[in-house]
């Protein structure tokens, strides 16, 4: 199979970089071109300083375009590129990513700028699927929303939900590498306050629940009540989650539902099962999950399954109230991982 060419937008970022480890060796991806801010345009690739664990794939010979350059879209078409992910902060995506669309380059994009737009499905591919429609540009989810919507999911199938609160640990990651360098956050001197991620999960996640006619999404209804707090971990969201139903479920629904959630095992990025079920979460062990086992070493530049999987856990039933905790990978499931996921998702739908 050809291997499409793409562009990533972000070269030194978490996002960015993560995006290099997943498509370097992609079966349906081809990185082509990388483009960055300002401070990284007209370096070789190979010159910026590497942020993540997992080896740096080898990219050497790129040289970083400049994103804001009155020429990105022109550079792109003289290298055949038509597909770019964006890692992009919000501000700066709005802009770029309208104008690569316009230009005829699918844009498969992790920053938040055109969630929630008309005619830019947002899709997680075991959730929502239908909400599937022929675009130029497609938005992954909030890395908050993987944890929590994808459990909620599974037992909005088998219940009606009245409420759904929400309590959030996020990992420093999520604030990008500048936290991941800073002595003071990773000893546990951290601000907790993360401006507007509660109202962000919270709208995401009636969403991609709601119902979809000719590319209008009607959210779905229920009561939301969302906190969202920054503590000093490196990786991992961690949610706890207390939902309202109008009926009780046993312990055996739960789990059932949970694991037949359907994956399509045809996309690389896709976890071998959507949720793995532990009896109580612990965030150094249980980070790295394909679905179905934990890694505590993988191969970030081949193994594409581990770290896609949602953990959940210290599940407790009381009447119509059900109560649990998720766990996910915020750089891999929750972003670059997520994206990529995405694409091959819509790249299935449309072959």
């Amino acid at each position: 199979m050809t291997r499409q060419k793409c562009l990533i937008l972000g070269a030194s970022g978490l996002v960015g970089q993560r995006l290099q480890q997943r498509l370097h060796n992609h079966p349906l991806f081809e990185i082509t071109a990388v483009a960055g801010s300002h401070a990284t345009a007209g370096r070789k690739l190979s010159s910026l300083e590497w942020r993540l664990e997992g080896g740096r794939p080898e990219l050497s010979d790129l040289t970083v375009l400049d994103t804001n350059a009155h020429d990105l879209i022109e550079t792109i078409q003289r290298l055949d590129i038509n597909i770019a992910f964006s890692a992009l902060p919000s501000e700066v995506a709005y802009e770029v990513e309208k104008r690569l669309v316009k230009s005829g380059i699918m844009v498969f994009s992790n920053a938040s700028s055109y969630r929630r737009t008309a005619g830019v499905p947002m899709i997680i591919p075991e959730i929502n699927p239908q909400h599937f429609s022929k675009s130029m540009h497609y938005c992954a989810t909030n890395c908050t929303l993987i944890p929590l919507a994808i459990p909620v999911s599974a037992i909005n199938e088998i219940a009606e939900i009245k409420s759904v609160k929400m309590r959030s640990e996020q990992a420093l990651s999520g604030a990008g590498w500048e936290l991941l360098f800073d002595e003071a956050a990773l000893s546990g001197n951290v601000n907790p306050e993360i401006d507007g991620e509660a109202e962000k999960t919270g709208a995401e996640l009636l969403y991609v629940l709601g119902d979809e006619n000719s590319g209008t999404v009607s959210p779905a209804i229920f009561e939301i009540d969302m906190i969202c707090k920054r503590v000093s971990r490196r990786d991992g969201h961690q949610v706890f989650v207390e939902i309202e139903l109008d009926r009780k479920l046993s312990i055996e629904q739960i789990h059932l539902c949970m694991e037949s959630i359907i994956t399509n095992q045809s996309l690389p990025s896709s976890p071998r099962n959507a949720i793995h079920i532990v009896e109580h979460i612990e965030p150094q062990q249980h980070l790295w999950s394909d679905g179905i086992t934990f890694a505590s070493n993988p191969d970030l530049l081949d193994d594409l399954k581990t770290g896609m999987a949602v953990v959940v856990g210290d599940i407790i039933i009381e009447e119509n109230t059900v109560s649990f905790s998720a766990y996910s990978h915020n750089t891999i499931r929750g972003a670059a991982g997520g994206v990529v996921y995405l694409a091959e998702f819509v790249m299935d739908k449309l072959s």
